[in-house]
């Protein structure tokens, strides 16, 4: 069980300090493309959504696994878990992206 919770653990103390605004622009950790490399006020934006996204993508995965019992007691559930929080990351990263890059640049 603790294997299952591990990574939604770890995805979420990942997703904190983005979320918090504790991160400022780097070029290692955060939500980073080009827009969010040179406008501050994007880049924080960018990552409190990508932080929510997070955090909330790890909920739904271990409301599931907790749900399902057999993704909690075979161990074709845990790979599947696995996949699915892994799944859940690569599309709150995805809905991250068309959030902030659909938006129009700001003119300054």
């Amino acid at each position: 069980m603790f294997l299952l919770l591990a990574f939604p653990i770890l995805a979420g103390l990942y997703a904190l300090p983005l979320v918090l605004g504790w991160v400022g622009p780097n070029a290692i950790y955060g939500f980073r493309n080009r827009r969010t490399r040179f406008d501050r006020a994007l880049w924080y934006r960018a990552n409190r959504i990508a932080g929510i996204a997070i955090l909330i993508a790890m909920a739904f995965c271990v409301a599931l696994e907790f749900s399902v019992p057999a993704l909690r007691n075979t161990r074709a559930g845990h790979l599947t878990a696995v996949l699915i929080q892994i799944s859940a990351l690569i599309i709150a990263n995805a809905w991250t992206t068309f959030r902030i890059l659909l938006k129009p640049p700001s003119r300054k």
